[in-house]
């Protein structure tokens, strides 16, 4: 089986581990026997404007991937310099100007609010109208086809990422309701060549559910979808990997012949084998 994670976190994202640096991730990668990893700290191109996010130093992070490989030289494994970009098109000058100034590995994009709104995770749900979350929702879901538009990058994460937190507050809304909306975007990402994430986070928490949930990858597989990057989302070193040995097996139920890897910033398909 080719193992890999495609988004763990360092303690260069601000949410992450302050224990999680590059040569322990790289340490614990190896240990678990993992082909190839890629580190995406978050860059979310609004916060960094607001001075809310840090304007991560991504060429102090090569170094640091540099010189794990040199301690780890004999592993063969690859660690990719690669970058989660969280709402690019809502900025793009500015996610231009970070994609320009850095030779990333991979690009993994992400959208955490929709345009003019808070991140999902910092509502208060208590105090929301369940109305406004339905719009919210579908302003997100309907924007992630503008990203996928965009282009840009390799792989979209978790794009069922506000129903995380809907989950978390008992708040439930019928997603067969926007089958269509996830079609449309299916149908952009494929037309583009990009990937879809398989976010392995959620079940390592009360939601035990993948993003996007196993309904939504059927009805990728559905439309022709083929390019699937995993990854566990990990913030700290005990997560990496964590997860994907069920979701390649979920994959390979679904009919899924291939996850997706990065060869020389290209998508590469490599056999699901179980």
């Amino acid at each position: 089986m080719f193992k890999v994670d495609y988004h763990v976190h360092s303690s260069h994202s601000f949410d992450a581990d302050p224990n999680a640096s590059i040569e322990s991730i790289f340490e614990t990668s190896v240990n678990r026997g993992l082909n190839e990893i890629a580190l995406c700290d978050h860059y979310d191109v609004n916060w960094v404007i607001k001075g809310e996010n840090p304007d991560i130093d991504f060429q102090y992070s090569l170094s640091r991937i540099n010189a794990a490989k040199e301690k780890f030289q004999d592993s063969g494994m690859e660690f990719l310099l690669g970058i989660e970009l969280g709402q690019p098109n809502q900025f793009p000058d500015k996610a231009n100007e970070v994609l320009s100034k850095n030779d990333f590995d991979f690009v993994l994009c992400a959208l955490h609010n929709a345009r003019d709104e808070e991140d999902f995770y910092f509502i208060d749900y208590k105090n929301t109208n369940i109305l406004d979350l339905i719009r919210i929702f579908e302003k997100y879901t309907d924007e992630l086809c503008e990203l996928a538009n965009w282009g840009n990058f390799h792989s979209l994460a978790h794009i069922t990422y506000p129903v995380r937190y809907f989950l978390f507050n008992n708040i439930h809304i019928p997603m067969e309701k926007y089958n269509d909306l996830y079609i449309k975007l299916f149908k952009i990402l494929i037309h583009r060549g990009i990937a879809l994430e398989v976010n392995t986070s959620g079940l390592r928490k009360r939601i035990n559910q993948t993003s996007p949930s196993y309904k939504l990858l059927k009805l990728y597989k559905e439309t022709g979808g083929e390019l699937i990057t995993v990854g566990s989302d990990a913030h700290n070193t005990t997560d990496i990997y964590s997860g994907i040995p069920h979701i390649y097996e979920r994959l390979h139920a679904f009919g899924f012949k291939y996850i997706t890897t990065v060869k020389d910033k290209k998508l590469v398909q490599k056999k699901i084998e179980i």
